[in-house]
């Protein structure tokens, strides 16, 4: 392995080959660095270079588990161009298994604001710690590659059916490659909408589709948990993708809903105690179904939560007590 390198030019590296590196970021004050892990397939023959990112926040622990596997799976002589892989892009965080590295944002939470890596792009390499990763990430890793996936796992206490989301219209032509790429790719939910947090200048499928690459987000599983069927899953689907950009031989498989929404309703409990749900991910609901219920401590039900319109269940809410106005359901909203 090559160990803190500050650069890594993945056109240098042999055909045929697959290396691990340590790419140094920023030093912390015990004197230790903060090194991104990147694995660097170049495949025996030329073709496309994409990039898998997993890991921006701590706790997203089957989407790193994809992205390493993705890598560590992938037959170098099989491979037409090249894959870099960085299973764990926000290191600090992930080593407490929290969304953020909040050791950094306690001591000095003016300075570190934002600390999420995720809405730091494309990065300052003068700036706070979350911008100065950003910016390795961007344009270091991201840079030398025409397709850029990164891929998430929901907060701790949220579990998604798998569903991508893809950069504004604003973005121009590559938005359509992504969405095609995103069907391709197996999600039961694409998200394609110009507002939100998942749409954000600073986001970097965002900033990555700004400068013309294609280039989306991927949500898989649960916060927190390591689950086997969704690894599975998330690397079927980069194989697809790698398929289709004919990097791998063979067709894509078919699978997943694939469906098109627009925008997610969340829906918020009014009381706090017990959360039952009375829905599953996926389930099709109507206006006024009771899709979770709220019992305080003294075992009553004091809340039976409705669902504001049809769609489907995309999110739910897996911890089993909520204050008052907790989200519990989130719906589709079809476009």
């Amino acid at each position: 392995m090559n160990h803190q390198a500050v650069e890594l030019d993945v056109e240098t590296l042999p055909r045929g080959s697959k290396t691990r590196h340590r790419i140094r970021c920023v030093e912390l004050p015990d004197g230790s660095w903060v090194d991104l892990p990147v694995v660097v397939v170049r495949g025996k023959k030329p073709g496309p270079t994409i990039y898998i990112g997993a890991g921006m926040h701590g706790d997203e622990t089957t989407s790193v588990a994809i992205a390493a596997n993705a890598a560590r799976d992938l037959d170098e002589n099989e491979l037409s161009g090249t894959l870099i892989a960085v299973p764990v892009q926000s290191p600090l965080a992930f080593r407490i298994q929290h969304r953020l590295p909040m050791d950094q944002f306690f001591k000095s939470p003016m300075d570190q604001n934002t600390p999420d890596v995720f809405h730091a792009f494309p990065g300052d390499p003068k700036g706070n710690l979350a911008s100065v990763i950003a910016h390795v990430l961007f344009a270091k890793l991201m840079a030398q590659a025409e397709y850029v996936f990164d891929v998430h796992t929901p907060t701790t206490g949220g579990r998604y059916a798998p569903f991508a989301f893809l950069p504004p219209t604003r973005c121009g032509e590559v938005v359509a490659r992504c969405e095609e790429l995103a069907k391709i790719f197996g999600a039961d939910f694409i998200l394609a909408n110009d507002k939100g947090m998942y749409v954000g200048d600073k986001n970097p499928h965002v900033a990555a589709a700004e400068r013309g690459k294609v280039a989306f987000g991927i949500e898989v599983g649960e916060g927190g948990r390591l689950e086997p069927a969704e690894v599975e899953r998330g690397v079927r689907g980069l194989r697809n993708i790698m398929r289709a950009l004919s990097m791998l031989p063979g067709a894509p498989e078919t699978f997943g809903k694939r469906q098109i929404i627009k925008t997610m309703t969340v829906i918020r409990s009014t009381r706090a105690g017990l959360l039952r749900l009375t829905v599953n991910l996926q389930d099709q609901v109507s206006t006024g179904q009771v899709v979770a219920s709220v019992t305080d401590v003294f075992g009553d039900v004091v809340e039976e939560i409705t669902a504001p319109h049809d769609g489907p269940v995309v999110r739910i809410t897996t911890f089993p007590t909520i204050p008052s106005n907790e989200r519990v359901v989130q719906l589709g909203v079809h476009r």
